[in-house]
């Protein structure tokens, strides 16, 4: 399909229990903590305030019925976070999942909304 129209398809993959509770802030705090060991400095690279970090890890722990980060209480060195060995298998099949239904959503755009040259000349 050519994209000189600049349509494409807009899609959010999330999960959901009650509400949604697992999407693309998620997976940024999960990577952030992953790269730096901590929830305080994963909420501030995303400009997140850290109780609402915490918030968002608390509720996604609730929804799911298992522990996604191990915490470390901070002593002299400080404290850690590490993404426990679940969550990280639920954030691979998560960033799967979302990949697949993008490609999914893609090919169902193009199949509908062509925007072609023929097309055009028709509209």
């Amino acid at each position: 399909m050519e994209e000189k129209s600049g349509i494409r398809p807009y899609i959010r993959v999330r999960l959901a229990g009650q509400e949604p509770f697992f999407g693309k802030g998620t997976v940024q705090i999960l990577h952030g903590i992953e790269e730096t060991g901590s929830v305080r400095m994963a909420c501030q690279q995303m400009g997140m305030s850290y109780s609402k970090g915490w918030k968002i890890l608390k509720r996604m722990e609730q929804e799911l019925g298992f522990a996604v980060v191990l915490r470390k209480q901070g002593g002299p060195g400080g404290g850690s976070t590490q993404v426990t060995e679940q969550g990280k298998d639920l954030l691979a099949r998560f960033e799967a999942y979302e990949r697949e239904v993008q490609e999914s959503a893609a090919g169902a755009f193009e199949k509908y909304f062509s925007f072609n040259s023929e097309n055009r000349e028709k509209g």
